[in-house]
């Protein structure tokens, strides 16, 4: 009964590195890229101290490029006299970066703003020293909210977020705030602008340029029965939040829409596209209509779905507090990555440091690629920690997070905010799973020893003179063959401790398999 698909349901990421950023006033990271020799992390900044050497005015976009174990090499701010901030980082085709983000500023860096007096997208392409090669706002007179992008095929960047204007850049108004998405050549000239919604409530938030040249768009709205607007879709509850998924080809005909959610809000943040459709990322507050398995408040619900837009499967991931994010990525295993912010401390989630319920901790969750919750860690200290874009996958055990602290040093957190505790800094640091990063091994001979049997708080598998051969897999199963999750290994010279501290007195068994050879065996813990 036990010889069934051998996986590891087990992580013990730690941190090799981390480093706080900012000044004495608040710092907010939102998005990290990697680069030849380091990284870039980009967000906002109020300070004019510590790392912060130049300030233009009430909030500026801040850029900062450290090497591989984020000693800063440069900084630089955008922005005007008015507040700006960029939410996300994105590589170009030639060596370059898109800055997305807002300004409420007509001076300093923005070189022309034709909507003076309101919040806009603005859009700035810089070579890889942070040197500005062109900037674009795009809006209208009443104001636009820019929340992410992706660039495209041809060069370009596309950008999507939520407009309140029914002139200047904004083609199509259907009265409200409504989901805009513009697309910019890679010389900063609009191309198009394309509206999705209604007449109340829509805010764009996930955006994907797909492989066949169109785009996957994800548009979270409040459909009113009767309302106008090129929303099609019959949404699970009127007067709710719903997800709404428009998918255009590259010249913009809609190819399908759907509405996906239950009878509370719902919405998607973030889209990958996989080798058969596309993996979202998003928040639920339901548990009915495409949702079940809800754990209480919002969750951060992964969903699966075929290239027309029908869900395969989903998972809403969390406790009975809050759980929200835009990332998700894949390995090469097939595996799918989750990274968001949790409030929660029970349901699947487990270990959050936060001592206050109105703190979060930084949450990475694994899933399979049937949706199964693998494994899952916290990482944070006992104040704040959130997470937006920033993550940067180095290897499918090893990932750059750039989030934000408010305490320190607490726990995962080692460094102190500039501004002091309750003060918002960068908090960017590079975790590696300690149990896989083992698996590559010279190759030995010999017997896996497994020890003290009977136990009581630790299992020892002894592997000294076998080759790994990045295959080496551990589960435990109780006396009725139920598989334990969420077990706690470490690595320690040429062995795999278990431990088993939290685990009930009975009779265990174990299947041990690396690079074709098993060993099973019974263990008792006392």
């Amino acid at each position: 009964m036990l010889f069934h698909c051998i996986m590891l349901h087990s992580q013990d990421y730690q941190l090799t590195w981390q480093q706080c950023y900012g000044g004495s006033n608040g710092d907010l990271s939102k998005d990290i890229v990697e680069t030849a020799n380091g990284y870039l992390i980009t967000g906002g900044t109020s300070s004019n101290d510590g790392d912060v050497t130049f300030y233009h005015g009430a909030g500026d976009g801040w850029l900062i490029k450290v090497d591989t174990v984020g000693n800063i090499l440069w900084e630089k701010t955008y922005g005007g006299s008015d507040l700006e901030y960029f939410n996300r980082i994105i590589p170009t085709s030639d060596n370059n970066f898109y800055l997305l983000g807002l300004s409420f500023s007509s001076d300093g860096d923005i070189s022309n703003d034709p909507y003076p007096d309101s919040p806009d997208y603005w859009i700035v392409k810089i070579d890889s020293s942070g040197n500005i090669i062109w900037d674009r706002i795009v809006g209208g007179n009443m104001g636009e909210v820019l929340f992410t992008g992706d660039a495209t095929i041809d060069g370009g960047v596309v950008a999507i977020g939520q407009t309140s204007s029914n002139d200047g850049d904004i083609s199509v108004s259907y009265g409200g705030n409504d989901t805009w998405i513009v697309k910019l050549s890679n010389q900063g000239e609009l191309e198009w602008d394309y509206t999705i919604g209604t007449d109340w409530f829509d805010t764009g938030q996930a955006i994907l340029a797909t492989s066949d040249g169109g785009y996957l768009i994800g548009s979270n709205s409040i459909i009113l029965e009767g309302g106008i607007g090129n929303i099609t879709c019959t949404p699970h509850t009127y007067g709710w939040v719903e997800g709404v998924l428009f998918k255009l080809d590259s010249n913009l005909n809609v190819q399908w829409q759907r509405c996906y959610g239950g009878s509370n809000h719902d919405g998607f943040f973030g889209i990958i596209e996989i080798e058969d459709g596309y993996v979202l990322t998003g928040s639920t507050s339901s548990n009915d209509g495409d949702v079940s398995g809800w754990h209480g408040e919002s969750d951060a619900w992964i969903v699966k779905m075929d290239f027309e837009g029908n869900i395969i499967w989903q998972n809403p991931l969390g406790g009975s507090r809050t759980e929200s994010g835009s990332n998700i990525l894949k390995t090469n295993d097939g595996a799918l990555i989750s990274v968001v912010s949790t409030y929660s401390n029970d349901g699947n989630v487990s270990g959050n440091h936060s001592m206050s319920e109105y703190d979060a901790d930084i949450w990475l969750a694994k899933l399979n690629s049937e949706g199964e919750l693998l494994s899952q860690q916290c990482f944070g200290g006992a104040g704040n920690e959130i997470v937006e874009f920033g993550i940067v996958k180095k290897s499918d055990n090893n990932f750059v997070i750039a989030g934000q602290t408010d305490y320190g040093p607490s726990y995962d957190v080692g460094c102190t905010p500039h501004g002091g505790n309750w003060d918002v800094d960068y908090w960017v640091f590079e975790i590696k799973d300690t149990l896989t990063s083992i698996q590559i091994k010279p190759p030995i001979t010999g017997e896996v020893k497994v020890y003290p049997n009977p136990a009581k708080e630790y299992v020892s598998f002894e592997y000294a003179g076998r080759e790994f051969n990045n295959q080496l897999n551990i589960e435990i199963f109780n006396s009725y063959g139920e598989k334990l999750e969420n077990l706690v290994f470490y690595e320690s010279a040429e062995q795999i401790i278990w431990d088993c501290r939290n685990t009930r007195p009975g009779i265990y068994f174990y299947i041990f398999t690396t690079n074709g050879y098993v060993k099973t065996g019974k263990i008792i813990i006392n």
